[in-house]
Formats: structure tokens, C-alpha cells, sequence
């Protein structure tokens, strides 16, 4: 069978545009290798603060000073914040991303890899809708952590959640069967599509709390918990120690 779809950098860009554009009905799809086929529509990039998840409300509720939104999508937890008066610098890799924060209204819009973001030092880095998967996988996890510790002022914070994806390997009797061995059981292989176009497959990864823990001690930093979710999700903050 003919494969019709093509590959784009930039998926996500795309779908955010064609709604903010009308497409009211915009979604990705999201296919990786350890669950079905899944759909992320485009509203919920867009949604308000009331219609966040009780972790995320409770993370945004914990910003103080000058703050750096990374990979900051569509912009709803920067234009919270900028809208309760905080200076918000919204960072994304995405093209298409940065051009509907900016048509929201959002003043301080970056487009760029965070890894080669040096510009300024911030109070509260955010890496919210489990922006710290960003990393790719677990071990690579010190190094994004490191380069954030280096843009904080002092006393400053980062701000993260994820979710420990143990349920995935829950048995009928309470019992986890997480393969044992190999790479991290939180880890993705993602490949999302909108249309025709597809991103390709790239690594991602969700992380119990305790292993960050880990890897965040590993570089300076330690943990403290803000809000458990409601299905093994969380927010917490990592500080320099």
C-alpha cells in the first residue's frame, strides 16, 4: 500500500495553526510503540486554567519572579502568567508554535532549541505537560537538567510534572510486570501526524518521580513535590541545593 503521508518537522505547528485558523476540529495523531493509537486535539493546547488538571493549576500557582516557559506550545500557561502580571519569556522549537503565541498576544516569544538558549537567568523555569521529556531518554536527563540550573538566579526554581507510567503494566491482581533490563519502562518512541504530514520517530520519555530525584541530585538539585495527580501524575520543583 502507497504510504501518503510526508515528513514535517514542524507537526505541531501546523495542527495549532490550522485551528487557531478555524479548523475547530484540529488533532494529532500519536502513535508509539508501547500503546495504541491516540489523538490529541487541538483545543486542549488551548484551554484556560480552569480547565487544567489540579497538578498543573497547583504548579503554575508556585511561579515567583521572572519566568521562562519552555516548550510552551500554544502558550496557555505563558499567557496565564503574563496576564497575572508575571514577565513570561515563552520558548518553543516550533516555527509554527511561536507564531500563534504571538497572534495570542504573548510579548516575549523565543524560538529556539533550549539547549542553545543562554540569553538571560529566570526565577521559575517551567517544563510543564511533561515538558522534561524533552531530554529524549532517562539518561540523558542530567544534561537537560544541568543547562537549566545554569539559567536560574540564585533561589531560583524549575517546575516540572510527568507521570510514572507503572499503570501501564498493571496486572488484574494489583501486581506490576515491568520488564526487567533494557531501556527505562517510561520510555516512548513517539511518531505524530496531522494530515499528511508526519514528524518521523523521535525518543520521549515519562519518569517517575523518584528517578528524577535521582538524576536531579546527580546534578545539585533537589525534589520537592507540589501535587500528586489523580493517575500516578505529579508536579514538583527541583531547587539547587
Amino acid at each position: 500500500m502507497k504510504n501518503n503521508t510526508e515528513e514535517h518537522a514542524d507537526v505541531f505547528g501546523l495542527c495549532l495553526k490550522a485551528y487557531q485558523e478555524g479548523d475547530k476540529k484540529a488533532k494529532i495523531t500519536v502513535r508509539t510503540d508501547i500503546a495504541e493509537t491516540d489523538y490529541l486535539p487541538a483545543d486542549y493546547l488551548f484551554r484556560g486554567f480552569d480547565e487544567m488538571p489540579e497538578h498543573e493549576k497547583a504548579a503554575l500557582l508556585e511561579t515567583k519572579g521572572k519566568v521562562l516557559d519552555i516548550g510552551a506550545c500554544a502558550g496557555s500557561h505563558s499567557l496565564y502568567l503574563q496576564d497575572k502580571g508575571f514577565d513570561v519569556t515563552a520558548l518553543d522549537i516550533s516555527e509554527g508554535c511561536c507564531e500563534v503565541m504571538q497572534k495570542r498576544g504573548i510579548k516575549k516569544v523565543v524560538c529556539k532549541n533550549i539547549f542553545d538558549y543562554n540569553e538571560q537567568k529566570f526565577d521559575t523555569i517551567f517544563l510543564l505537560m511533561n515538558g522534561i521529556g524533552m531530554a529524549g531518554t532517562l539518561p540523558e536527563l542530567p544534561r537537560l537538567l544541568s543547562h537549566l540550573k545554569s539559567l536560574l538566579n540564585d533561589g531560583g526554581q524549575i517546575v516540572f510534572d510527568s507521570s510514572d507510567l507503572q499503570y501501564l503494566y498493571l496486572e488484574d491482581d494489583g501486581s506490576m510486570n515491568i520488564p526487567l533490563g533494557g531501556r527505562y519502562y517510561g520510555e516512548l518512541v513517539y511518531d505524530i501526524s496531522f494530515h499528511r504530514q508526519r514528524s518521523g520517530k523521535f525518543n520521549w520519555f515519562f519518569a517517575d518521580p523518584y528517578s528524577v530525584e535521582d538524576y536531579a541530585a546527580q546534578c545539585g538539585l533537589k525534589m520537592e513535590f507540589i501535587r500528586a495527580g489523580e493517575h500516578y501524575d505529579y508536579s514538583a520543583r527541583l531547587t539547587v541545593e
